[in-house]
């Protein structure tokens, strides 16, 4: 049995417990709930800008905005026509 002891004595075992570990252990819930996406049957209410489509001319677009690039970097906006349904986005 000496021996068995001779061969890991002096020598260094590491072991990393992350809090996801310990959180399954102890069945504690996620601290982060991630939100589904709307399904298809939702309707998502959009903003609307008096600016004429590129396309049809319809005076006005539906429009929303989502950070796509790094942080550091504008917002890409997103525009829709409500009458000819043409969409197109632009990286502000």
């Amino acid at each position: 049995m000496g021996s068995v002891f001779a061969e890991i004595e002096g020598r260094e075992t590491t072991y990393t417990i992350t809090a996801e570990d310990i959180r399954r252990e102890l069945k504690i819930e996620p601290f982060v709930v991630i939100e589904t996406a709307p399904t298809h049957t939702e309707e998502v209410q959009r903003a609307v800008v008096n600016e004429s489509c590129p396309q049809c001319h319809h005076p006005q677009l539906e429009y929303y905005t989502k950070q796509l690039r790094s942080a550091d970097e504008g917002q890409t906006v997103f525009y829709e026509c409500p009458e000819c349904r043409h969409k197109f986005s632009v990286n502000t």
